[in-house]
């Protein structure tokens, strides 16, 4: 507790008034970004994808040596079912695939997609596909980043989308605080993730071997990472972002809840005449988004609570055409183009989809299909002055991170994930 104590104090002061040991004050863990992670978005045949492991809202972590597997379900729309292929691809820590199946894989390098049932009464046919792993076909003989690929069968390169996965072992006791600091000229809270980490024995590694990356709320496009480890606690190896570099405060992701179809809550109006229904959501103010009485879903879809017609929310969930309504900061139209994206569409901006200005109602409109359940998503642009525009001043404040502790390993030549450990900031 005294170790913590002092560590918190020092880095309240950003380690600049910190008497210590002249190797501690050498390593500070420099500035780092990871160059980001890129993966296939979904074709306008699949919808809803979701990876997670033992819950819905649950990050895609796999811990080796658990009988607790990842799932992936996704539905494909139209009425040709088919058997698929998976692929399954190792990455460093920076999101870069390296490595060939043989050296990541255990058992066969692919697998095929044979388990989906067909929708039962729903407007818009579609059919849901599970698959769980690792499995009798599919192994992992290494930990670290991991991405998949779902693509026709026995062609991997017809992509249909793919998607980002952890496979972590359990190397040691670890320790994650949050620190609420104030940063930068307007005072912005900021999160400060500090992890502490005990190495195992059996490696016989140099400290400098191991980095951490830390991510908000299942963000994993571009992590934090803390290169160096500080050594003021050894044998525990401290790891922290520098205030500068720690997380700010950001405009809260919007909730959306369409379990149920019928005005009330999230729904302005149901239109039941069309095929598909037609929702209208009520408008979302840029000033007002989710606050911590919603659901904190991790970026994540969650299907299974939906109230449908059938007892499978999977198979009987209606697919709607959701009218999104945003109206900016002080009502005036951005100069750029302005884009809904959510964990219903992977958290990817479609350029073709863009949200269309209504003058007379001094707001931003578009549809998209979406199927009943949960959601979080937000209003973005690939204009960075028009994301700036759109940031609002009522940040959540209850937020999920995760940090990752990578070993990297000389003999595979890539980053290892000794573990993770996650926490809530208030």
């Amino acid at each position: 507790m005294a170790d913590r104590s002092w560590l918190t104090v020092c880095l309240t002061l950003a380690l600049t008034a910190c008497a210590g040991p002249a190797e501690t004050q050498r390593s500070r863990p420099p500035r780092s970004k990871a160059e980001g992670l890129r993966y296939a978005m979904p074709t306008d045949e699949v919808r809803t994808v979701q990876l997670y492991a033992h819950r819905e809202n649950a990050l895609p972590i796999y811990q080796m040596g658990q009988e607790l597997p990842l799932t992936l379900e996704f539905d494909l729309m139209g009425s040709r079912q088919r058997p698929l292929s998976i692929y399954f691809y190792h990455a460093d820590r920076q999101w870069r695939r390296d490595l060939t199946g043989g050296e990541y894989l255990s058992a066969f390098h692919r697998d095929d997609l044979f388990d989906y049932e067909v929708s039962t009464s729903t407007q818009l046919r579609y059919a849901h596909y599970r698959y769980a792993f690792p499995n009798s076909s599919i192994g992992f003989r290494l930990s670290g980043n991991y991405i998949l690929r779902v693509s026709e069968q026995g062609q991997e390169d017809e992509v249909l989308f793919e998607r980002p996965f952890y496979v972590a072992e359990d190397a040691g006791p670890a320790l994650l605080d949050l620190q609420n600091l104030l940063a930068g000229r307007q005072s912005l809270r900021t999160v400060q993730p500090i992890l502490r980490f005990t190495p195992p024995s059996r490696l016989a590694a140099d400290v400098f071997d191991y980095s951490v990356c830390f991510i908000r709320n299942g963000q994993h496009r571009m992590p934090r990472c803390a290169e160096r480890p500080n050594l003021s606690a050894q044998p525990a190896l401290l790891f922290y972002l520098e205030p500068d570099e720690a997380f700010r405060s950001q405009e809260g992701d919007y909730y959306l809840d369409l379990r149920r179809l019928q005005p009330g809550g999230d729904i302005e109006s149901v239109s039941f005449m069309d095929s598909p229904y037609e929702v209208v959501l009520h408008p979302d103010y840029a000033r007002f988004v989710s606050t911590s009485a919603d659901p904190l879903l991790n970026g994540q879809s969650v299907i299974a609570r939906a109230q449908t017609h059938a007892p499978d929310p999977d198979t009987g969930g209606e697919y709607v055409r959701a009218t999104f309504r945003y109206v900016p900061p002080d009502e005036k139209r951005l100069r750029g183009g302005i884009y809904v994206v959510g964990s219903f569409n992977g958290w990817g901006v479609d350029l073709g989809r863009q949200l269309r200005w209504n003058v007379d109602e001094a707001r931003y409109e578009g549809s998209m299909l979406v199927k009943q359940g949960e959601y979080e998503y937000r209003y973005t642009s690939p204009d960075p002055n028009v994301r700036q525009a759109l940031r609002a001043p009522l940040p959540r404040v209850d937020n999920q991170y995760t940090a990752f502790v990578y070993y990297r390993d000389l003999i595979f030549a890539t980053d290892r994930l000794l573990m993770f450990q996650q926490g809530v900031s208030r």
